[in-house]
This record gives C-alpha cells, sequence and structure tokens, in this order.
C-alpha cells in the first residue's frame, strides 16, 4: 500500500463519511420503498379516473424523491460543518440551500460541476448519485406498471 492509501484507509474521517454513506443509502431506499409500498396500496382505493390516478401518483413520486434529495442535503450541509470531512468547492460558505442544490444534481446525475465536493464527503455524494439513479429507474419502473394497470386513452 502507498502511503496516502494507507493514511486514507485508516482515517477516521473517512470511516465517519463510510458510516454516514451507509446510513443515508439505507434511509433513502428505507423511505423510497415505503413510500412506494403505500402509494401501491393507497392508488386502488383513490376515488379517481384512471388518467389522474396516475396524475396523482406521479406527483407524489416527484414529493417522494424531493424528501430523499432533502435528506442527502440536510446531511451534507451538516458534514460541511467539520471541515475534516471535506468542503464543497464552489461556495462558501455552504448554505442549506447550496447543499440541496448539489444533492439534487448529483441525485439525478445531472451534475453541473459548479460545486464539487473535496475530501471524505466526496464518498457521500458519489453513493448518493448511484443511489439516486436507482430509485429514479425504480420509480420509472413503478410508475410503468401503474399506468398499465390505470391508464386507459
Amino acid at each position: 500500500m502507498t502511503p496516502d492509501l494507507l493514511s486514507a484507509a485508516v482515517s477516521p474521517e473517512h470511516w465517519l463519511a463510510v458510516l454516514v454513506t451507509v446510513a443515508l443509502v439505507l434511509a433513502a431506499v428505507g423511505m423510497h420503498y415505503e413510500g412506494l409500498a403505500r402509494l401501491n396500496a393507497w392508488t386502488p382505493r383513490w376515488r379517481l379516473a384512471g388518467r389522474s390516478r396516475v396524475l396523482l401518483l406521479i406527483f407524489c413520486i416527484i414529493g417522494l424523491h424531493i424528501a430523499e434529495i432533502w435528506l442527502f442535503g440536510l446531511a451534507i450541509h451538516g458534514l460541511t460543518y467539520f471541515p475534516a470531512l471535506g468542503t464543497i468547492g464552489g461556495t462558501e460558505p455552504v448554505r442549506l440551500l447550496d447543499a440541496v442544490y448539489l444533492s439534487t444534481t448529483t441525485y439525478t446525475t445531472v451534475g453541473y460541476g459548479d460545486l464539487a465536493p473535496r475530501g471524505p464527503l466526496r464518498l457521500v455524494l458519489g453513493s448518493e448519485a448511484l443511489t439516486g439513479f436507482v430509485l429514479l429507474t425504480w420509480s420509472a419502473s413503478f410508475t410503468y406498471l401503474e399506468m398499465q394497470r390505470y391508464w386507459r386513452v
């Protein structure tokens, strides 16, 4: 092992970033799972026409994604109070809405690049991109199945 790799492997800041990342991914996936499970149970009870039902479902799913983005954004903002865990390049100081914006561009994998994580915080944001991609595609699959059930032209 090179000295840089060894120091990163034993760095408490890096291990803390790993723990925060695992907790955030578990929370976001759990939130998504429960959200879709509830929508699956509630959707048949809605007294709406098929297409209106799908429209409401879409708004609910977007709300679920917004909650997940804010979950990561709040964590990112909180982590920036500990400089050893990393910083966000492109803005100083990092305000809450800056962190939520960075979370949004990361979660959706748009990644404009005007804000960039540095240090152990990169692990949190890299994992958010993977998590966001998986959750967005999960939502797309769920929506497709619901549209097959309720969408009548």
